[in-house]
């Protein structure tokens, strides 16, 4: 029976206040009328508007499929600038349009030339504002495309401000909310009209696939993947322009999608995807196959970045297959060829990192490309097979020095952030990265690195093995075994699985979020 609710309460100030400040503004619903006024004359000036917005064209939006229509936005801030310098300065703007124009701001603030603290200030501040927007504009119940579009965007800002698992609770609202406009319907168009609803989709499975497969949950953009949204690959190896950046970055997508959303055997899937895969890069334009090929900057970035980001999500796709459990399915002829992609994959990765931070310094600002390229680096430090490898002592020191570079400011005292300009999870680790580099180095002063090298190449028992003391080396490769047996380090369970992709799933896991809520299921 509902309780119903007594004069006294209906008529608590008090209560009444609680309730439409701190309950309707968690379901989105807010009677506040004056956010959007307060909003717009919190906007900077017409100069750092203009700056910020430039930053973000050039920097954000070649790497990312934004969905809204930047003509659009930059003749909407014309409009703003001669409006604020007319004798009407009041706000002739929407909070739709508000709320879009301060994500924007804030993706710019990231990638500014900006101390780190005051970029991390400028950010916040925007992101506040543009969250403070979409409140006033009941989203939730009164969802719009543009909202649609700000929580894109505001996704990106999280996962660069080194929260990346509120980016991905976020993406889980983003997708709800396209559901209730329809978006995950597809309506036949005339080929010459603007789809910015495939557009949408396009960004939302994007940004839902590559999280997913971070943090190994189920993506939730299954209803918005439809490869009719896709150029068709035959179509782009026709016209011999070849699929661009962010068309390849869709179909790589695309891919990982229908490969985590199969039900068949992972094994088989796996080397179907690792085809759908190949068929992309056969149908890539030249700049994206030959980085010699580029004809101006940003394409020689975009090589990079994609090489970065194809490579990360087929050595991401392969480990479950290369884990101890995961190849027994397999024959042998599969199991070498999936674990030799599996460690090409991962040197590629590093390399594009490496290489794509000292063309394009605001890569130093993006989560995805430091993840990526560490996370790299470290399961090839772990692997037995690899970690002892020239190559992979060369990725070390590459990796650690760039990310030790430049960027050493303190975030500011009164943050209640990460030290430094990595997330507490990316320190860790980058901690593991240098530990295994000291280990390696103290290893290999024992023993003759090409035999070493031969003797771990034996696949079977090579992959989920705990590090030990190899016969007839002395004591050098028990010196790797200690990141292993330093739990006053690195806190392992007593029970946990200790092989080195699952240390690597543990040392990748944030326990600040409590138990294994963000342990990678892969496996």
């Amino acid at each position: 029976m509902a309780r119903r609710r007594s004069i006294q309460s209906r008529n608590d100030p008090a209560r009444q206040f609680a309730f439409e400040t701190g309950i309707l503004p968690l379901l989105g619903v807010s009677e506040d009328t004056h956010t959007s006024l307060a909003s717009y004359q919190a906007l900077p000036g017409d100069q750092e508007i203009i700056r910020l917005f430039e930053l973000f064209r050039r920097r954000v939006q070649p790497f990312h499929l934004i969905t809204y229509d930047l003509d659009k936005v930059e003749e909407k801030i014309c409009r703003l600038v001669n409006a604020r310098s007319g004798p009407d300065s009041g706000s002739s703007d929407d909070a739709c349009w508000l709320c879009l124009l301060h994500a924007i701001l804030a993706a710019g603030a990231q990638f500014s030339d900006m101390g780190l603290e005051d970029r991390i200030a400028v950010t916040q501040r925007h992101t506040k504002q543009a969250f403070d927007l979409l409140r006033s504009t009941d989203y939730l119940a009164r969802p719009s495309k543009e909202a649609v579009q700000t929580l894109l965007l505001l996704g990106n800002v999280l996962q660069n401000d080194m929260k990346p698992q509120a980016a991905w609770v976020l993406g889980g609202t983003t997708i709800r909310l396209a559901q209730c406009l329809g978006l995950h319907r597809r309506i036949g168009r005339p080929p010459t009209s603007p789809m910015p609803d495939e557009e949408t989709r396009l960004a939302i499975v994007w940004q839902d696939s590559l999280l997913a497969l971070t943090f190994g949950r189920p993506p939730a953009s299954y209803e918005m993947d439809f490869e009719e949204d896709l150029p068709r690959l035959d179509d782009a190896r026709a016209d011999g322009h070849g699929l661009s950046y962010l068309q390849a970055m869709s179909w790589l997508c695309h891919a990982a999608l229908r490969h985590l959303s199969s039900q068949s055997d992972v094994s088989g899937q796996l080397l179907s995807t690792l085809n759908d895969i190949k068929a992309i890069e056969d149908s890539l334009s030249p700049h994206l196959i030959d980085p010699k090929r580029s004809k101006t900057i940003p394409q020689i970035q975009e090589h990079y970045a994609f090489e970065l980001h194809r490579h990360f999500v087929i050595s991401t796709l392969c480990r479950p297959c290369v884990s101890s459990s995961g190849a027994v399915e397999l024959g042998e002829n599969d199991k070498a060829m999936i674990l030799e992609q599996f460690q090409e994959s991962l040197r590629k990765s590093a390399r594009a990192y490496i290489r794509l931070r000292s063309i394009a310094g605001h890569a130093k600002r993006s989560w995805a490309f430091i993840h990526n390229g560490l996370t790299s680096v470290l399961l090839l430090s772990l692997m037995r097979e690899t970690r002892y490898l020239p190559e992979t002592r060369t990725l070390q020191d590459e990796l650690i020095s760039s990310l030790s570079e430049g960027e050493v400011e303190p975030y500011p005292s009164t943050d209640t952030g990460p030290v430094g300009h990595l997330s507490d999870t990316l320190q860790k680790a980058l901690k593991a990265l240098k530990t295994l580099r000291t280990l390696a180095e103290r290893d290999a002063s024992g023993q003759d690195l090409e035999a070493v090298s031969s003797t771990n190449r034996a696949m079977p028992d090579s992959r989920d093995v705990r590090p030990e003391t190899i016969e007839g080396t002395g004591t050098g490769t028990a010196d790797q075994a200690s990141f292993w047996n330093n739990p006053a380090d690195w806190n392992f369970p007593a029970d946990f699985d200790l092989s080195p992709l699952g240390a690597f799933d543990y040392i990748m896991s944030d326990q600040n979020l409590g138990d294994e809520f963000f342990l990678s299921n892969m496996l």
